[in-house]
């Protein structure tokens, strides 16, 4: 009977201890709970741009310094030949060897812009006078319009960045002119730019116009 009492009163006692234990932790959740950090206000604390700058570059936040983009002009991987292909490999090569800053290829898919297609075929529509030809004319612009809804460009960009304007100019006039003879490099009007960063940061969404 004196064992099966001390065992009853050690019980108790771990009992006592454990849900002590479990306090403590329920204690520590609250605390952790009312530390988590606020969420951001506004999309613009999230994202690293800051600001554009009058040149078409953009500011970066804090220490980041400033980015540019440039659209790489693709050609035909398919048809030129063996030397031509190794000719590029190497340009290629070379100039990764030699441009030590940061830099990022960026592809991306955007609309196909047919508004100078539509145009035109716009305007024979209104100066023909043939029924069987503007059939034809209904036709062609019904297959525009499609194109344009349904079908997409690959397009590549350039990312350059650097700490101040003058240091991004200098990276500008370097890459293109070690890229010229492989992919040059086209500069981008400031509404492409802005239209190439939401399509960056909302890749499911669809772009109602081009730059």
């Amino acid at each position: 009977m004196t064992f099966s009492e001390e065992h009853k009163e050690q019980q108790a006692l771990f009992d006592e201890q454990g849900a002590t234990r479990r306090k403590k932790r329920r204690k520590g959740s609250k605390s952790w709970k009312k530390k988590r950090p606020m969420a951001k206000a506004s999309i613009a604390d999230i994202l690293p741009i800051r600001d554009m700058t009058d040149d078409g570059a953009f500011q970066l936040q804090g220490d980041g310094g400033y980015m540019d983009m440039m659209q790489l002009q693709s050609k035909d991987i398919y048809s030129p030949s063996t030397d031509e292909t190794e000719y590029d490999i190497m340009i290629m090569a070379k100039f990764f060897q030699s441009y030590a800053s940061d830099i990022k290829i960026v592809s991306m898919n955007f609309p196909v812009d047919m508004q100078q297609q539509l145009d035109a075929v716009d305007r024979r529509i209104k100066q023909n006078t043939s029924p069987l030809y503007e059939r034809f004319l209904m036709k062609k612009r019904d297959e525009l319009t499609f194109l344009e809804q349904h079908r997409t460009n690959r397009e590549f960009y350039l990312f350059m960045y650097a700490s101040s304007m003058k240091q991004l100019a200098e990276y500008r006039n370097n890459c293109r002119r070690y890229l010229g003879r492989v992919a040059p490099l086209l500069p981008l009007m400031e509404e492409k730019k802005l239209d190439l960063l939401y399509k960056l940061y909302n890749q499911n969404s669809k772009l109602e116009k081009r730059g």
